[in-house]
């Protein structure tokens, strides 16, 4: 059965305005913002499921479909181009050479294989897994789930987490790299062209019952630059090896 996408684009939205629009800002505030959008979504998300299942339509005559989908993962093949992506419960696979252009899932993780090239990926609840030489054109951004990207992928925006470690593979990134709660570890000559940002200030409770108060761990190994400063918003374990090219370290608590 059909439907009208819009409605699930409407419900992604609302959860990435939540979450990331307004910078990697206190835990405890994200999270309160997405609950609030849950709650606002869910007569919406009902009348989606009960209505339909699956729309995919063209968005540029026969070129590529945009696929929206409500239960289930979405997979690509190798070498398919398609337009936009979204899901609202399952994750999202593109095999070997595919194209996309915006992924979007609230629960399920993305999984993009070697030379994949897409516009942007974002999930909700979910990791980040990037294959060798893959392009994003924009940002990779997640909330509850780690990143990892491989040898020769290039990143030219962002890329953050909120709790989930970051792993950085002889990878370029073309703006900021952060993470809250996570280990961030730069290898093999990757590159970060803005700042590292690590930490940020947590909750009442987490600081009154010790929750969540174990040190990150921070690794740039030597073959790495960070052409931007490193903002530190808690304390860390810090470890820059000899012949690492970093700017200021900038700590905030």
């Amino acid at each position: 059965m059909r439907f009208n996408s819009y409605l699930i684009q409407e419900l992604l939205q609302r959860f990435k305005t939540a979450a990331f629009k307004k910078g990697l800002r206190n835990e405890e505030q994200k999270m309160k913002a997405i609950n609030h959008t849950l709650r606002f979504g869910t007569s919406t998300m009902l009348a989606v499921v009960l209505g339909s299942y699956l729309y995919s339509s063209s968005a540029h005559g026969a070129e590529v479909q945009n696929i929206s989908k409500i239960m289930g993962g979405v997979r690509i093949e190798a070498q398919d181009q398609v337009g936009d992506i979204s899901s609202i419960n399952g994750g999202i696979e593109l095999k070997r050479g595919a194209h996309a252009r915006d992924i979007d899932t609230v629960n399920g993780g993305i999984e993009l294989a070697d030379e994949v090239v897409v516009d942007d990926a974002e999930t909700v609840n979910g990791g980040i897994d990037l294959g060798n030489n893959v392009t994003v054109n924009g940002s990779l951004e997640t909330v509850n789930g780690g990143i990892e990207i491989r040898s020769g992928s290039t990143i030219e925006n962002s890329v953050e987490t909120v709790n989930g470690r970051i792993r950085l593979t002889n990878t370029r990134v073309g703006d900021n790299v952060a993470t809250v709660n996570g280990d961030l570890i730069l290898r093999d000559e990757t590159v970060i062209e803005g700042d590292l940002r690590v930490g940020g200030r947590r909750s009442f409770f987490s600081r009154m019952f010790n929750w969540n108060n174990s040190k990150s761990d921070v690794v740039i190994d030597g073959s790495s630059s960070v052409r931007g400063d490193i903002h530190l918003y808690e304390e860390v374990n810090l470890r820059i090896e000899d012949g690492a090219d970093v700017g200021d370290i900038i700590e905030h608590y």
